[in-house]
């Protein structure tokens, strides 16, 4: 995805959920609205560094689509003390992606 973004698959995800308050974003390589929103994340994480930022490609981890309740890309999901708080699918910029994880 782009550099400092961790990338999950089925066998840390857990692991960083348990241990961050962040934001996954679910994509897949070739597809543009992703791109965007993968810029949009360096953004946000070199404006707030607390946010933790990962990544799961959903052509490599499909599973992982389906065990979140992800229908489409990207979609970006909050998590905050282990927990699912919200989810958004499509492009925000970064001052709504900050605002949507302070507001989950």
């Amino acid at each position: 995805m782009l550099e400092g973004i961790e990338s999950l698959t089925q066998a840390n995800v857990d692991e960083f959920i348990a241990n961050n308050n962040g934001i996954i974003i679910f994509h897949k390589t070739l597809c543009p609205h992703c791109k965007v929103m993968g810029v949009v994340l360096g953004k946000v994480h070199a404006q707030n560094s607390s946010i933790k930022i990962a990544a799961i490609d959903t052509e490599e981890e499909s599973a992982l689509m389906e065990k979140f309740g992800v229908e489409r890309v990207p979609t970006l999901v909050v998590f905050k003390n282990g927990e699912k708080k919200a989810s958004n699918s499509g492009i925000m910029n970064p001052k709504e992606t900050i605002a949507f994880f302070a507001k989950a």
